[in-house]
Parts: C-alpha cells; structure tokens; sequence
C-alpha cells in the first residue's frame, strides 16, 4: 500500500475523514513546532502557535487551491501565525540582559555558547529577515520554495536572504561569536 500524498489527504479531509487531517498532523507537527520556536524562542508558545495553525488550517480547508503545494500553504498559514504573535510580544532573545549573559557564559560548552549567540543574533534581527533565514537554513527550503511560501518574487528573496546574512553577520561578530577562530 503507497503512501498517499498530501493533495488526497486534502480531499479526504474536506470530504470528512478526519484520519486524513491526522496524517498531515504527524507529517508536518514536527516542522512547523520547529519553526515556531526558533521564531519565538520559547517551547510553550511554539506549543501553542502550532496548535493554532493545525485548527486553522482545518478550518481553511475548504480553501486550499490544488495548484499549489500542501506544505507551502501550511508553511504560510504558520509563518502569518508566527508573525503575529512575534507583532503582539516582544521575543525572547531581544530582554535587556540576555545577550551579556549568553556572551559571559564561559561555563557552557563551545558548542552551546555558540548556539546560543546565534540563537540571540537571530531574535536581533528583524522578522522578516529572520524568517528568511530559518525558511533557508533550518528548514531547507529553496529558493523558489522560500517565494512560493512567503509570496516575494524569488529576485527579492535572493537579495533580502543577502542582506539577512549580512546583518547577522554583523550582529554576530559583534557578540563575538568568532572569536575563537
């Protein structure tokens, strides 16, 4: 028995099988989870927006245009959700005193001090930037996949990931994230 893809799912799950809306649950809960919390920087509220994306997408079902990828829509409907909770709350990584914590903290491991340098460089960024990034780089998207999910002609997802890199370049030599090399 072949593995159904996500557009028969879609089907099922606007003709009412509620088996097939668990399926894309368990094929897509992990990625979205991980996206929300390197956006928010906190496990309950990734928690949360991905709750909140699983009951809207539901309830958007009707909607879906087949022309178009299952996990780009779902990827936009979680990046809209992100994005406003990121316009309503301040992000973690962003409290006063946070970053001369992460920097003094000598007793981590390399390994985790550096994780946690990016982790702060990329909450210094600003939204749009660091979606960029994390659609990229921890999600692996493409290029053209980056476009189709967020809706920027690809050219201006080229040169704004360019810019994205730039500035987090910046913020991390700023907090010293090279200086062991």
């Amino acid at each position: 028995m072949s593995e159904k893809d996500d557009n028969e799912l879609v089907y099922e799950v606007i003709k009412g099988s509620i088996s097939s809306f668990e399926v894309l649950i368990d094929r897509y809960q992990k990625t979205i989870f991980n996206m929300a919390l390197k956006m928010v920087g906190d496990v309950e509220t990734a928690k949360d927006i991905t709750q909140d994306v699983f009951v809207k997408t539901f309830e958007k079902m009707g909607s879906f245009d087949f022309n178009h990828r299952f996990f780009s829509w779902i990827y936009r409907i979680a990046l809209n959700q992100t994005l406003n909770y990121l316009k309503t709350k301040p992000p973690i990584g962003r409290l006063k005193g946070t970053e001369t914590t992460i920097i003094d903290d000598n007793s981590a491991p390399d390994y985790e001090r550096n994780r946690k340098i990016l982790h702060a460089g990329l909450q210094s960024l600003p939204a749009d930037y660091r979606v960029l990034l994390l659609l990229k780089y921890f999600c692996g998207l493409s290029y053209e996949e980056i476009a189709e999910t967020t809706k920027i002609p690809m050219k201006k997802v080229r040169s704004r990931l360019y810019i994205a890199r730039e500035q987090l370049s910046k913020i991390m030599i700023g907090k010293g994230f090279f200086e062991n090399d």
